[in-house]
């Protein structure tokens, strides 16, 4: 608990660091607020020290339960290193006695260009910032708008503002829509005022018409102001069209991209007289995270076994995703979901990589880290473990809930409540050659690819194995040992990570046979990509299982790679070799252990399989420079 304080004073002002888990749980059950009776209503109502007591109560198991259910030791130093700050380290904020007060600062003031004269204001720090867009609020129900509430109010306490947009029925009329949007922000607003006295700022005048016909933010002013103050903005969906200089409502998509652009200073403007003119207006503040809560949920997956894409890489998947989309007639795929993406491929190539995006249901997005009978009814759920919020969890690791490379068989037994929520990254672009869609991977397709293919930049390569293996390749004798006998590479964005497959034949065969065995020979990350949300590893593990060797493939690791926790729970199977320091892992179906029984299938037992597997784990020889065997 002392890493709070360590890294961010904000949150250590709740003072969780004089506790450990145990006193937090039972602290915030063991001292009941104190009530009083009002005697004009007869309710019973909280008296200054009971609310007080509660809300130092709701801290205590606020932390507790976020640090212990929602993130390991690892994730939270990651999250709290991104939010430090020179400014908690530095002198008390005196502010509000230097410099006007709200009362002042807040008095319009009639000039003429006045909100050109942002460009001269310097924030001290800029606030973190998650856009959040929820379709169709109007279909939510109370208990659950709650649960949403009480989720936003939790990022705004983990230092990441919600900025919000509602989004509602497109086939209204203007003015029903408009009215509708107007009933279902006062719904949000109240929910969370309601759920832990959070200001929310209700901002209207901030978008107009551009000349392309698309919004862009014109009164910078009305946004940031809030947001420097550290209130939850609620964005209205309207602007104003000079063209017939009235109110005209807009998607919410369209101001979401809107915010992006301002914020990143791709457009970033000023209203003039009905001229767009550009601004030097400074940054006001970092998005990292743009968030979709919609009733469809995440992606599904029509061509997989698997029932939902857990992560999304943009660079690598966004037009086959919508292709995939536009072709399917699974009932689970909505428009929505290709509207979805678009968004926020439109908003993620505009941010910083390390920026994410997140589309999760009203339900899951409802789903509090808080105490079970702190929440509704309404957004309980059923299971023999809680459901992490995917919003949270997101905040805290930048991950999915859970791994995009985990096969589906092990995920319902290790995540009995499945998320249906889809985590999006800008991502990287993936190179893999052959390319499998025009030349699939099988051994009788020759010639086949060498290391030394002027498309690989083997320098770079060899830097990648030496950097993520942390010793040195003998390069040399590397290529003698494999150049003949690829089947392909795969590299992930600028060399950050890289697969090399080989096709082996085990030594018993004859050395026409085209029995070879699908291995993996080296599969490496750069170590300062290793561990983060980038998803690297679980990039190319995808890549190399179900698109270019989709029957099955094997490898080996030492018995005591910290690594191997990973690769278990991605195999099909593994088999610690006698007499050997090694461990064989491989995705191929229907593959057992020797004394298993399985069926004959392809004229090849399984059997026959298995022994191939680890002939040829056995014979693959190391080249190290010192020599150690190692994979």
């Amino acid at each position: 608990m002392g890493i709070l304080n360590e890294y961010c004073p904000r949150l250590g002002r709740v003072q969780v660091t004089t506790y450990s888990l145990q006193q937090l749980r039972w602290q915030a059950t063991s001292s009941p607020a104190q009530n009083v009776t009002s005697p004009k209503s007869g309710r019973s109502r909280k008296s200054p020290l009971g609310k007080l007591a509660q809300q130092k109560e709701e801290d205590k198991q606020f932390f507790a339960d976020l640090l212990s259910a929602a993130a390991t030791k690892r994730d939270a130093k990651a999250y709290l290193s991104r939010l430090k700050s020179d400014r908690f380290n530095a002198k008390p904020d005196l502010s509000g006695i230097f410099f006007p007060t709200n009362a002042v600062a807040d008095t319009p003031k009639f000039e003429q260009n006045a909100l050109s004269k942002s460009s001269e204001i310097q924030y001290a720090e800029l606030p973190h910032v998650a856009l959040v867009k929820i379709s169709a609020m109007s279909q939510i129900d109370d208990g659950v708008l709650r649960g949403i509430a009480g989720t936003l109010t939790q990022l705004a306490r983990l230092s990441m503002l919600p900025c919000i947009v509602i989004d509602e029925d497109t086939e209204l009329s203007p003015i029903q829509r408009r009215k509708q949007v107007e009933q279902q922000a006062d719904r949000l607003v109240s929910a969370i005022e309601d759920s832990a006295g959070y200001s929310v700022r209700k901002v209207s005048d901030i978008l107009s018409i551009g000349s392309d016909g698309r919004a862009m933010v014109t009164m910078p002013a009305l946004l940031e102001r809030p947001l420097q103050r550290g209130r939850i903005v609620l964005v209205m969906p309207v602007a104003y069209d000079p063209a017939t200089q009235s109110i005209t409502s807009v998607k919410g998509d369209d101001v979401l991209v809107a915010l992006t652009k301002y914020s990143t200073g791709h457009e970033s403007s000023s209203w003039s007289g009905g001229v767009n003119t550009t601004s030097t207006s400074p940054k006001a503040a970092v998005i990292d995270r743009v968030i979709v809560i919609d009733a469809a949920g995440g992606v599904p997956s029509t061509k997989s076994i698997d029932q939902m894409h857990v992560f999304v890489n943009m660079e690598q998947e966004y037009h086959s995703l919508q292709e995939e989309l536009r072709s399917s007639n699974d009932d689970r795929v909505s428009p929505s979901h290709a509207s979805n993406l678009s968004m926020l491929r439109q908003c993620l190539q505009l941010l910083p990589s390390t920026a994410s995006g997140l589309i999760t249901t009203p339900f899951e997005a409802a789903n509090s880290c808080q105490r079970a009978h702190d929440s509704p009814p309404d957004v309980s759920t059923v299971g023999t473990r809680r459901q992490r919020n995917p919003l949270i969890h997101s905040l805290l690791t930048d991950k999915p809930a859970y791994s995009s490379s985990l096969p589906s068989s092990r995920l319902s037994t290790e995540f009995p409540v499945l998320t249906t929520s889809t985590s999006v990254k800008h991502g990287l672009p993936l190179t893999i050659l052959p390319n499998p869609d025009a030349q699939q991977w099988t051994p009788t397709k020759k010639p086949w690819i060498q290391l030394t293919d002027p498309r690989i930049d083997l320098d770079r390569l060899v830097y990648l194995i030496n950097d993520s293996f942390g010793r040195q390749l003998d390069v040399p004798a590397y290529l003698r040992r494999v150049n003949d006998t690829i089947a392909g590479v795969i590299i992930a964005g600028d060399y950050e990570g890289g697969a090399i497959l080989t096709w082996e034949r085990p030594s018993y065969l004859p050395s026409d046979s085209d029995r070879l065995v699908p291995y993996l020979d080296k599969f490496a990350v750069l170590r300062k990509a290793q561990g983060g949300g980038g998803g690297v590893a679980d990039i190319l593990f995808n890549a190399m299982t179900r698109t270019c060797f989709p029957d099955g493939v094997c490898w080996r690791s030492r018995k005591n790679n910290p690594v191997n926790k990973w690769y278990f729970e991605r195999s099909r199977g593994t088999w610690k070799l006698p007499g050997m320091d090694w461990t064989m892992f491989w995705t191929t179906p229907n593959v057992v252990a020797p004394g298993v029984r399985s069926p004959n299938r392809g004229g090849v037992s399984n059997q026959d399989t298995f022994l191939d597997y680890e002939t040829v784990c056995r014979s693959v020889q190391p080249t190290w420079l010192d020599k150690k065997a190692a994979a």
